[in-house]
């Protein structure tokens, strides 16, 4: 580390989380958006940034999947193709399915009152359009649920690729039906944990990731279709 670096690190001591929080939730409610640059002297004006803070910034979008590094053209947001978000859900599904699968059932009674306070603080939030808060309670409420499978390795990979899958997941926020759907899908999720059944629960923990991809994936469609002369 130089030694101005290090006086920057000395002078904004954890202000690059912040600023990895800002330009995820940018990234991921598409002020930023696919493809886009991303560039350090425009965020240092526009956010009060240290030149180390967005840097090491940068590095952990990098690592969550959510910005690529492109020779000779710095960094820019992630953007995927359509083949790319079905070769990333068909990870999710095989992970989260083999999660759902080794956990212990009937779920421990407080395990379960804590996911139900989680689903209801996402229902609220989800009826009340809140959507910064429907996407931090959903990731928290899946965070939990996976950690229960008894691999901490394997919760951190799914964590891993839920993260890299942030952008096509929030997509569908503003569409009602879906936001009812993914409610009540906890709802039910809920359900199979208080049972005993793993291998319905694996199921509907893999249907619960399609409608999202599925949404993705058809509005992609429509804008290339047109796009086409």
């Amino acid at each position: 580390m130089t030694d101005y670096a290090l006086s920057e690190h000395k002078r904004d001591p954890g202000r690059w989380e912040a600023l990895f929080k800002e330009l995820q939730r940018e990234i991921i409610f598409g002020t930023l958006r696919p493809r886009e640059r991303l560039v350090e002297d425009e965020i240092i004006a526009r956010l009060d940034a240290t030149r180390h803070a967005v840097r090491r910034a940068f590095a952990e979008l990098e690592r969550v999947g959510l910005v690529i590094r492109m020779p000779n053209r710095g960094v820019q947001v992630r953007d995927y193709t359509l083949v790319e978000v079905e070769e990333l859900y068909e990870i999710r599904e095989i992970l989260e399915a083999r999660a759902a699968r080794r956990m212990s059932l009937p779920a421990p009674k407080r395990l379960l009152e804590e996911l139900g306070s989680i689903a209801e603080a996402h229902a609220r939030a989800s009826r009340e359009e809140r959507y910064l808060d429907i996407f931090l309670l959903n990731n928290e409420f899946h965070e939990k649920l996976y950690g229960h499978c008894g691999n901490g390795l394997l919760a951190e990979a799914i964590k891993s690729y839920t993260f890299a899958s942030h952008p096509i997941r929030s997509r569908g926020f503003p569409d009602a039906e879906l936001r009812r759907l993914a409610v009540e899908e906890h709802r039910q999720i809920l359900d199979a944990l208080a049972g005993g059944d793993a291998d319905a629960l694996a199921k509907l923990c893999v249907a619960h990731i399609q409608r999202p991809k599925d949404y993705y994936l058809r509005a992609n469609r429509m804008l290339a279709q047109s796009a086409t002369p």
